[in-house]
């Protein structure tokens, strides 16, 4: 990449080779990607691919990066550039303007959303009819959900969760655990269920974070006014 690289003061760390980030903020986006180099204030980024073919993005254009660092979510402003890049080929470059936000934790970064859920509690094809139950989210993150249930469960119970998205994520089957149940109050559903996702493979993760994303910029954009 260019010499011109600048100093970047990082309030949060930049993300380092082979890490995988998401692009927001551009068209179809956001898109999932890794980083394949970095210079001062700028990123060598993969093409993100699309029915595996790589994805055109606009140079120029505004953006945010978002990562993980040490499972805390973390994000930097950015815009694609025109810098050569030979030692990779290919690669998009992103100038990164400002330092690197550290945010909430990912488990509490959860996006008010009420979908259909299915928790299964025995394996696959269990003839108990109580082995399966039905739940409304109330909010969703990418480390886990918050349920409304008509079925209390134990902290510690292990589960299958599967969440109605919808859309281009359609419907997730992720594995989990009951971290918390408490009453509140009466109704169909009386009982509140705290899970906690392991073990999700990159591409769900992939999924449901590009979901969470979209609902975000969506409750933003009828916050502001413009839905």
């Amino acid at each position: 990449m260019s010499t011109a690289a600048q100093p970047v003061r990082e309030d949060a760390p930049l993300p380092g080779r082979g890490e995988r980030v998401f692009l927001d903020g551009l068209p179809g986006g956001p898109w999932p990607t890794v980083v394949e180099g970095r210079d001062g204030d700028l990123l060598a980024i993969a093409p993100p691919r699309s029915g595996g073919r790589p994805v055109e993005l606009p140079l120029g254009r505004e953006l945010t990066v978002a990562y993980s660092v040490r499972e805390v979510p973390c994000e930097v402003d950015a815009r694609l550039v025109d810098v050569p890049c030979p030692e990779h080929p290919g690669a998009y470059v992103a100038r990164v303007s400002g330092g690197a936000r550290r945010l909430q934790r990912r488990e509490a970064v959860r996006v008010p959303v009420g979908l259909l859920a299915l928790a299964r509690l025995g394996d696959e094809g269990d003839p108990d009819p109580d082995a399966a139950i039905g739940a409304i989210t109330e909010n969703l993150s990418a480390g886990g959900a918050l349920l409304r249930s008509a079925r209390a469960l134990e902290a510690g119970r292990e589960l299958r969760l599967s969440v109605r998205c919808g859309g281009g994520a359609g419907t997730l089957d992720l594995a989990g655990r009951v971290v918390r149940c408490d009453r509140q109050g009466e109704g169909e559903r009386p009982w509140r269920l705290a899970i906690a996702f392991h073990d999700m493979p990159p591409a769900d993760e992939d999924r449901l974070v590009r979901f969470l994303f979209e609902r975000q910029r969506e409750l933003r954009r009828r916050a502001a006014g413009l839905d």
